[in-house]
């Protein structure tokens, strides 16, 4: 006789040490509540569904023959691939403690484990609940066990769910220093393959929130082991070094002064950004570098007089302003630019007469235009979610603009690019 679903929990929590998280109690308990306040045959159906539908792959999972348990594994990772329904109903019916489990037994084969590691990825690709069932599954100690492991494969796949993981919102980002041997560890991958070097660089860039975090990735030997990566004949592995840069230079002089000296290639770091600024290169990648030599300047490595940052950076940044950009892009630009020249009169006065800048801005608190709202809900929606951002970053920039030269001030309130509020308040005063 076959043993019931629940009857295997029970053993699996007595012999194998797994047990139901509290969220997966929660998140049955939630369900059935759910299911409680509909008619009965709504109710009936509800269940019914979850047990058919999702049901029978969790049981595969306990299967005693090791090749069935795989087949399962890998039903299951072909059945959740862009669904969240079966992901969530997987996670309710307690398939992640069980897949941690396989994953770390000695026993399970390294096509298995990797197959596992797979399914998590996913799972974890969903809902942001999906993550946080994960997260209280205690997930990332077993996939930072799983790097110990020989195989590249099953690295790969134990890397991509943890950048999954990491770069969610509500996953805590001091999880990736809790255990400091995980940082050199990662620097040792980061010459297994492409794909090791695109997961860590982007796992870096994320979780370096704070000066403490620059500072841990610094002395473990980041810019020295990331430096490379910038002429990788991978585009992602490019973008993701130079997001990991732009992140440890930001407000720091210590790194930003170890940066400026770094080789690659014959060439040094800031000349490689600088050719990461051609208009031919992906928006992403100019937007990026010139945030790198921004933050550089910033922190003194750089002179605010030096031509990479007159000539290139600085026009670069004016030129993610144009109102042809995406909405997202002039609000980087503009962010950037207002940091760039905050502190430096001449910038100031160079960036108000370049590209027509000023009168740029005004078209900034044009958003949510009515053209939009009458032909494009989806736009209108998307115009609606950036306006405050578009809002903020032009004041930003006018604050930074005329922080210290009374001409621009006055291009600014009298001009055809002052914005909508002075507008207003001048037409106020003309009235009175």
């Amino acid at each position: 006789m076959v043993p019931t679903l629940s009857s295997r929990l029970t053993r699996n929590s007595q012999t194998e040490g797994v047990f139901t998280t509290s969220s997966e109690s929660e998140s049955v308990g939630v369900m059935t509540k759910m299911a409680c306040v509909l008619e009965p045959p709504l109710r009936m159906s509800v269940l019914s569904e979850v047990s058919a539908s999702s049901r029978h792959y969790v049981d595969r999972l306990f299967d005693p023959d090791p090749q069935k348990v795989l087949q399962g594994v890998i039903d299951m990772k072909n059945a959740v691939i862009g669904n969240n329904k079966q992901k969530a109903n997987l996670i309710v019916l307690g398939a992640v403690p069980r897949l941690l489990y396989l994953l770390q037994q000695e026993t399970s084969s390294i096509e298995l484990k990797t197959e596992c590691a797979v399914v998590l990825g996913s799972l974890s690709m969903g809902t942001e609940n999906n993550v946080k069932s994960l997260l209280d599954c205690h997930v990332i100690p077993a996939l930072l066990q799983g790097l110990l492991s020989s195989d590249l494969r099953f690295i790969e796949a134990c890397l991509r769910c943890l950048r999954t993981i990491f770069t969610s919102p509500v996953t805590p980002v001091e999880l990736l220093y809790t255990d400091a041997s995980v940082i050199p560890h990662l620097m040792l991958l980061l010459g297994r393959s492409l794909y090791a070097q695109e997961y860590i660089c982007q796992i870096f860039a994320h979780c370096c929130k704070a000066p403490d975090h620059q500072t841990i990735l610094f002395n473990h030997g980041v810019v020295q082991n990331i430096a490379h990566l910038l002429t990788s004949v991978s585009y992602k592995v490019r973008m993701q070094a130079l997001r990991c840069f732009s992140v440890l230079a930001f407000d720091n002089p210590q790194v930003s002064m170890t940066l400026v000296n770094v080789l690659v290639d014959a060439e040094l770091l800031p000349q490689i950004f600088v050719k990461m600024l051609q208009r031919d290169k992906p928006i992403e990648m100019q937007l990026t570098a010139a945030k790198c030599l921004t933050y550089m300047c910033r922190a003194g490595s750089i002179r605010t007089d030096d031509n990479c940052i007159v000539l290139k950076t600085l026009p670069c940044l004016v030129r993610m302003c144009n109102k042809e950009r995406l909405l997202e892009e002039r609000v980087e630009g503009a962010e950037t630019l207002a940091y760039l020249i905050e502190p430096d009169v001449e910038l100031q006065r160079i960036a108000s007469i370049t590209d027509h800048l000023i009168p740029m801005l005004a078209d900034y608190f044009k958003y949510p235009s009515s053209v939009s709202a009458i032909t494009d809900i989806k736009r209108l929606d998307h115009d609606l979610k950036h306006a405050h951002e578009l809002r903020q970053a032009a004041f930003k920039l006018y604050a930074s603009l005329g922080a210290n030269d009374e001409d621009i001030r006055k291009k600014v309130s009298l001009g055809e690019g002052r914005p909508p509020v002075l507008s207003a308040s001048r037409q106020g005063v003309t009235s009175t």
